[in-house]
């Protein structure tokens, strides 16, 4: 038996090799065949075969031409978990609170391995393909909610450098990014410009659970020009993170468990 036939070996379920293809995504991160094929050691064609039930089933979507990301279906599966579900349910009336003060676009993050996923999002907007398409799950270095979870979350800072060693990409922004999440945790609060969209900024902080467990960051988005001095909305935002924060605590693991 070749090495090739002996990595695809039919003792491997179909299930299996489904959630091997499914872990070669984690973080966020697009892939293509051959990639997937050198990760998890399945010949291209069982890759091809179990990418097109993936993307039928809507577990994975392509993004051009022979790469995949993660699909609709996996990010609504992950928001309906229960402990993700029961901590939107809490932190909502709060949310709603900071949305009807600010009328910005509110966000409720929490983070997924390299991922910031927006389990509840409080707006007027009327989303549009884009919009929806761009809050549904971003890289955490890739938006000011994102940027708060990474910089309480050790462990994800570990796995963005070790991508700073495989993508040039990373490795640029990584100074400033360094600099940025060491003023997060000096502040309590981030502060991002021109973050997603040119003009559109976005002030965020961060909700512990018991013993200082970052568990979700809570952030307003805005156009500049609506609130030219985004500090002025700080205390609002702050305010609301430390009562979900709070409530958590009180309800002793309502949001996790």
């Amino acid at each position: 038996m070749s090495d090739s036939d002996a990595r695809d070996d039919p003792r491997r379920s179909v299930v299996g090799r489904a959630l091997e293809i499914l872990d070669c995504f984690a973080g966020g991160t697009e892939m293509s065949v051959a990639g997937i094929c050198e990760r998890t050691g399945l010949p291209p064609a069982t890759v091809h075969r179990m990418l097109a039930a993936l993307v039928e089933w809507e577990g994975v979507e392509r993004v051009g031409r022979g790469r995949y990301r993660l699909g609709t279906r996996i990010w609504r599966l992950g928001v309906g978990a229960p402990q993700v579900r029961r901590l939107r349910e809490l932190a909502q009336p709060y949310l709603v609170d900071l949305h009807v003060v600010t009328r910005g676009t509110v966000y409720l993050g929490v983070r997924d391995g390299g991922d910031a996923v927006f389990a509840d999002r409080i707006t007027r907007v009327k989303p549009t393909a884009k919009s929806v398409r761009a809050t549904r799950r971003m890289p955490l270095h890739g938006t000011g909610c994102g940027r708060v979870l990474l910089a309480y979350s050790d462990d994800a800072w570990s796995l963005l450098q070790e991508d700073a060693e495989h993508s040039e990409a990373v490795a640029e922004i990584m100074p400033a990014l360094r600099r940025e999440v060491a003023e997060i945790r000096l502040a309590g609060h981030g502060i991002t410009q021109n973050d997603g969209l040119p003009g559109r900024t976005t002030v965020a902080a961060p909700v512990f659970w018991e013993g200082g467990a970052i568990v979700a960051s809570v952030a307003v988005s805005f156009p500049q020009t609506r609130i030219p001095d985004p500090r002025s909305i700080v205390p609002r935002v702050l305010t609301t993170a430390r009562a979900i924060s709070t409530d958590l605590s009180r309800r002793s693991g309502v949001g996790l468990t």
